[in-house]
């Protein structure tokens, strides 16, 4: 049997298994997860993906060559066989166009999912938002991960100095006085997962806002914080630490709920 990861190699009309190469630099990148063999949202995650080609368009030169339409059957099939290869393992696919020397190639990377992480720590660096291209999904992924991997946390809030704009894999939403705010700042990457929750809060009759947080709301202590990906749905954040010490953050009540809604009823919002 094949193992994980499986990695695929589009040739202009079906994705290919390609023989041993090492990987190139990242222009453009989604990823979203497959769930008791159900691909979550996918057209969305399409959605953000082309949207990032157009942004990238000077550097990319296999746009006349991609058809979404074609990807979108090809991709589904590659990871509707990695389903049926192992049952009970959750997908973690990725598609790409990444830069090997000169050349550019479009790449399907169908990988294990991580567990579920239910709770989430924050680390708030002293360093404001170091990406090069924070709208666009892709070319920050390696530093990202770097951060990450230097923090005392689950994940690094990024921000301007003043305001929250998102942490390095996910989206920030805050409970203020029964009010769920998403938080909003310039350099955002669109967030599908915030945009499910909010959609999904209005239709229980939560009022929604878009607006900026600042650093000192957020580490307050005084609110309820959720982090939010494709990844691990909504997790409520226990912890944000910093240069001036931890500080603990209240659980909010209906979390346990809203957590159970993501992984039953989300993935056909």
């Amino acid at each position: 049997m094949t193992e994980l990861p499986q990695q695929f190699i589009w040739n202009g009309q079906d994705f290919l298994t390609p023989g041993p190469g090492s990987n190139g630099e990242i222009l453009v990148a989604d990823s979203w997860r497959v769930h008791d063999g159900e691909i979550w949202g996918l057209a969305d995650h399409l959605d953000r993906f082309f949207a990032g080609i157009t942004a990238q368009a000077s550097r990319i030169r296999l746009v006349e060559s991609i058809c979404r339409g074609h990807i979108e059957t090809a991709l589904r099939r590659c990871v509707n066989d990695a389903v049926q290869q192992f049952p009970d393992t959750d997908l973690f696919p990725r598609i790409s166009i990444e830069r090997h020397g000169e050349q550019q190639r479009l790449v399907l990377l169908v990988r294990p999912a991580p567990a579920i992480r239910t709770t989430t720590s924050l680390w708030i660096p002293d360093y404001t938002d170091p990406r090069i291209r924070p709208t666009v999904k892709g070319p920050d992924i390696d530093l990202m991960r770097r951060l990450v991997a230097e923090a005392p946390a689950d994940d690094v809030v990024l921000h301007d100095g003043t305001n929250v704009i998102e942490t390095t894999t996910g989206a920030l939403l805050v409970w203020q006085h029964n009010e769920l705010v998403c938080c909003q700042a310039a350099g955002q990457l669109a967030s599908i997962s915030a945009q499910r929750i909010a959609k999904f809060a209005k239709s229980q009759h939560v009022t929604v806002t878009h607006r900026p947080v600042t650093i000192q709301q957020i580490a307050s202590g005084e609110y309820s914080v959720w982090f939010a990906n494709t990844l691990h749905g909504i997790s409520p954040v226990t912890t944000i630490d910093s240069a001036t010490g931890e500080r603990l953050l209240p659980a909010h009540p209906a979390t346990a709920a809203w957590q159970q809604d993501w992984w039953t009823r989300f993935a056909r919002i």
